[in-house]
């Protein structure tokens, strides 16, 4: 400590980590070093002394994030502060909400890169995970980000209702805008994600018919991915499942990549699925009679070829296969 007050502080926070080799938590040492490292500018040191420094004198530690925000290292601060932010609030009630407050405001400052203000933002919502404004302003950055997940990650975080009733309006509008222009972009996949995104905004309004004229356009693109063969189709196919769950066309489609990859019984169940629903096709039947017959299952297959022949007369893929499967004509 001597050393310190001399101002020879290298060898003030020297003296202090070698008295910490001997006692990790000896708080005198802390805080030298604490106060050392912030004077030479170590704020990376300073920033592990203080959380080292929490767990034993809270009190300290506080003065350390004071200190720290005089010296303008506010997102230093708040990494301390993150450590325990109830025990910081129970030993200083203001000391927060200045750090989220300091916070906010370099993330709502515009010329400060986008990267920035997004994690500026996170910081403060890591210390004030229920502040509604807060969060809300973060949804409007991330939604002229781009940043579609994180958008759709945090609306549901949002837990004053009033709050994100009177922002969604804007809201919508602003991820709307994203939706639309990933469609035209033939970015489906992101535009259908914008869309989920905003689900919480009553973006279904503000969007129209998009959500349907994305699902017709990832279909198309995943039949020509199962058409031309591509190594990833069962990959794309499953994707396109897992956004339309119930959808009979993206059951039918992922089927038919699970057959091309011998996955017969799997193709099997979402076959018969979409007979379930109504929604089967020729094709679909005749593709669900290859898997049963891969499956050994005769009797089914049989009745699928027939299924496909109610729907289209002298199917020829349907006939064949009934030529191999009925008695007597193998």
């Amino acid at each position: 400590m001597a050393l310190f007050k001399l101002e020879r502080f290298a060898e003030a926070a020297e003296e202090a980590r070698t008295a910490l080799a001997i006692t990790p938590d000896d708080n005198i040492a802390l805080r030298t070093l604490a106060r050392s490292t912030l004077s030479l500018g170590d704020i990376e040191g300073t920033v592990a002394a203080l959380t080292n420094l929490l767990p034993s004198s809270v009190n300290e530690a506080v003065a350390g994030i004071r200190a720290l925000l005089r010296h303008g290292e506010v997102q230093a601060a708040a990494r301390v502060a993150a450590v325990a932010p109830d025990r910081i609030e129970a030993s200083d009630s203001e000391v927060l909400a200045r750090i989220v407050t300091l916070l906010r405001q370099q993330a709502l400052r515009k010329q400060n890169p986008a990267q920035e203000r997004l994690a500026a933002f996170e910081m403060a919502l890591a210390l004030a995970p229920d502040n509604a404004a807060l969060r809300i302003d973060f949804l409007r950055l991330l939604a002229s980000a781009g940043e579609a997940s994180a958008f759709a990650r945090n609306a549901k975080l949002v837990t004053d209702a009033t709050a994100l009733a009177d922002a969604s309006a804007t809201l919508a509008r602003d991820v709307g805008n994203r939706a639309r222009q990933a469609f035209r972009d033939q970015r489906w996949q992101e535009a259908h994600d914008w869309l989920q995104a905003g689900g919480r905004l009553g973006l279904e309004q503000a969007a129209g018919d998009l959500a349907e004229r994305i699902k017709a356009r990832r279909l198309a693109e995943a039949r020509k991915v199962l058409v031309a063969k591509e190594p990833d189709s069962q990959e794309h196919t499953a994707a396109l499942l897992a956004d339309y769950p119930e959808d009979g066309a993206a059951r039918s489609l992922h089927a038919r990549a699970l057959i091309a990859n011998r996955h017969y019984a799997q193709a099997k169940t979402l076959l018969q699925a979409v007979s379930a629903q109504g929604a089967a096709t020729a094709d679909d039947y005749v593709q669900l009679a290859r898997a049963c017959r891969a499956s050994q299952d005769i009797e089914s297959a049989i009745g699928a070829c027939f299924d496909a022949l109610a729907l289209r007369h002298e199917d020829p893929t349907a006939l064949v296969l009934l030529g191999h499967l009925l008695p007597g004509r193998e």
